[in-house]
């Protein structure tokens, strides 16, 4: 990696600063919230851990398309200011990939933690190890692989669409509109795929 390269990945990952990672974390727990809320209902037959373990497992496998979709929010502008040739484009991507796995913990700390407090016992603690122990490996490590990808990807299509357009505020509202629609619908279709191929869910013996 030459000199260049470097200096871009350190000025990326100085843009996760508290403002996102708030952002990610709330949207962890509304969603968490919004997910229980649902399940409570229509699954009173089950046990309150059943619950938990669905909630904690549906919610973590949203998970890596939700943060890449607000990283996108966030970095889009950022990216489509960039005119670079594709053959530069790797430290964006890497970094927007490493970007989006760390994200994924913070959410996935949200999601634990907010599932724990809404159907605790009073043993918060015993609870968020027991949640904790029931990622296994499998499931674990596909989640921040499905996060990095995404995140790439995303950072892929800003970057192929910053060319496209002349300068100019209007065209770069155009453009990030574009490439926000882009991505919704891409990484939505990269998901259904990865669903219908591979059902994480069942990873691990799940």
């Amino acid at each position: 990696m030459s000199a260049e390269p470097i200096p871009r990945l350190i000025r990326r990952f100085e843009r996760l600063d508290a403002r996102l990672v708030v952002t990610v974390t709330v949207t962890g727990v509304v969603v968490c919230l919004g997910f229980i809320e649902l399940l409570r209902s229509p699954l009173q037959q089950l046990s309150r851990i059943t619950v938990e373990l669905l909630a904690v497992r549906a919610l973590l496998f949203l998970g890596p398309l939700l943060v890449s979709l607000l990283l996108l929010l966030r970095d889009g502008p950022l990216l489509l200011g960039e005119r670079r040739s594709p053959g530069s484009w790797g430290p964006e991507l890497l970094a927007s990939g490493l970007l989006c796995m760390v994200l994924l913990l913070y959410y996935m700390a949200a999601v634990i933690v907010t599932a724990s407090l809404t159907l605790n016992q009073g043993d918060v603690v015993g609870e968020v190890s027991f949640l904790i122990s029931q990622l296994e490996p499998a499931r674990f490590a596909a989640s921040l692989a499905r996060a990095g990808t995404y995140g790439a990807i995303a950072a892929a299509i800003c970057l192929h669409q910053a060319p496209r357009s002349s300068t100019g505020a209007m065209a770069m509202a155009s453009r990030l509109s574009r490439s926000v629609l882009l991505g919704i619908a891409v990484l939505f279709c990269l998901d259904l795929l990865w669903t219908l191929a591979v059902d994480p869910l069942r990873i691990g013996g799940g």
